[in-house]
């Protein structure tokens, strides 16, 4: 076996090293990030890594993962394959960047990875917490239950029509910018929900009194 300083991601498909992961999670984060001679900043906080992702980014870095090599590929793919390449989101691409991600050292991956999904996981609780809206009984009685399978489609589809963008150019758009618009969204649609309760105990109190 090797030193561990030395085995790469790579390596880690092999069964002999498959004990070392826990371990591996709990060694301390480099300062930055270094791929190639190249060293990037490490997000330090959530704010900091909706700042530096656009859409694409973020459904990308959500989805799940059947196991600790492929996660830790996502995340690093999917945050920096913009750093280090200098080009625009592209998924297909960033899967392809992979193949650089995989040489890199586990003592360094690992820490780095966990860091980044505890990161992701700040995000999607805060846009729970953000944008979640309890249906109501008449929409639960109808099955709204059944259309959360449609939500990343239903988004994208929002977007494209709130920015009047292509969904290519969607993909691009900053995270935060996309965030605010379902944020705004929320809101009109709660205050639609507000002013037609009004209209209608308006309607109920004149049709009582007639």
């Amino acid at each position: 076996m090797e030193s561990i300083e030395k085995i790469s991601l790579k390596q880690m498909f092999n069964p002999q090293y498959t004990g070392l992961s826990d371990g591996l999670t709990q060694l301390p984060m480099p300062e930055q990030m270094q791929i190639g001679r190249v060293k990037f900043p490490i997000p330090q906080n959530m704010d900091e890594l909706c700042e530096n992702i656009c859409y694409g980014q973020r459904l990308f870095l959500v989805r799940k993962e059947d196991n600790d090599i492929g996660m830790i590929l996502r995340v690093i793919d999917g945050y920096y394959y913009p750093m280090f390449t200098k080009n625009k989101w592209d998924e297909d691409k960033a899967l392809l960047f992979g193949k650089k991600v995989i040489t890199l050292k586990v003592v360094n991956l690992y820490p780095i990875a966990m860091h980044l999904v505890t990161l992701i996981a700040q995000m999607v609780e805060r846009e729970q917490k953000l944008l979640h809206r309890e249906p109501s009984k008449q929409e639960k009685a109808a099955g709204i239950d059944k259309l959360s399978i449609f939500s990343e489609l239903n988004a994208l589809d929002y977007l494209r029509d709130s920015l009047k963008k292509t969904i290519e150019e969607v993909m691009l758009t900053p995270y935060n910018e996309c965030l605010v618009r379902f944020m705004r969204e929320k809101e009109v649609g709660a205050y639609q929900d507000r002013y037609m309760e009004v209209i209608k105990r308006e309607s109920e109190s004149k049709t009582k009194y007639k």
